[in-house]
């Protein structure tokens, strides 16, 4: 079963017997995202995926595994949730003008909310330097001729990438800078995980947030598709929601 569900401030999920791990595909929020091309904050949107509770044999196996491997072992994991975001950009200029953009994505897992905006605020303190965005995930700089659009995949290896990184940073961050986290390749270059635990459960991302860059009026239209394993998102069953409260990271002072 494949379904697209439009998204408010909650959705509800219906899946039919046998069907657990088929695509389910979210909408981003309406309107869709829009960029001038003079845009300080960059303009951004998401949405929040809504998971069940753990029932009581669920909780006890995670509060088990936890106090065995000495840390908080997550809800939703990253082995189990499987995210892809697949995004339409349109050059909307008027007058009419060939643009470059980027598309950046970040989130929140459980446990630590990551906003590209919130650093290079943090990042452009006490200096009149441009800012220096370090999102999660990015398309890398695109051109757009007027009128045309671009259409782009923020793939499943991506996000499990940007999942491992986003824990680093909010529960094992290294000696290493934040920003070498984010820029390497965690399998060609590991810096700044030097303190994540060989026995880490990387937890999966339950907020999913888009910021475009450009360099002219452009917009971008998005579709979040999940992959979940263990049936562990929101279902009309008499399921209740799991709360998260995420903190959001901040830069260390010294980068």
């Amino acid at each position: 079963m494949s379904a697209r569900f439009g998204l408010g401030s909650a959705f509800l999920v219906v899946l039919s017997a046998g069907c657990v791990n088929a695509p389910l595909y979210f909408d981003g929020p309406q309107p869709i995202l829009a960029a001038t091309g003079k845009d300080n904050p960059l303009p951004g949107n998401g949405l929040t995926l809504q998971f069940r509770n753990p029932t009581a044999a669920e909780k006890k196996s995670l509060d088990d595994q936890s106090a065995a491997l000495g840390f908080t072992v997550p809800w939703i994991q990253r082995a189990h949730v499987h995210l892809e975001l697949s995004y339409v950009v349109t050059n909307t200029s008027n007058p009419p003008a060939t643009g470059d953009f980027n598309l950046m994505v970040d989130g929140a897992n459980e446990f630590t909310k990551y906003d590209v905006t919130v650093t290079a605020s943090a990042l452009q303190q006490g200096n009149n330097n441009p800012p220096t965005y370090l999102p999660l995930m990015s398309s890398s700089v695109q051109t757009l001729q007027p009128g045309a659009t671009f259409t782009g995949l923020i793939r499943e290896d991506d996000f499990a990438e940007a999942e491992l990184d986003l824990d680093a940073l909010g529960r094992w961050l290294g000696p290493g800078t934040f920003a070498g986290v984010l820029i390497n390749l965690s399998s060609v270059n590991p810096v700044g995980l030097e303190m994540v635990p060989p026995t880490e459960v990387v937890p999966a991302l339950v907020e999913v947030d888009v910021h475009l860059q450009s360099s002219v009026a452009m917009t971008v239209d998005y579709v979040v598709r999940v992959r979940d394993d263990n049936d562990q998102l929101l279902h009309d069953s008499g399921d209740t929601l799991y709360q998260t409260t995420p903190t959001l990271f901040q830069p260390p002072a010294k980068m």
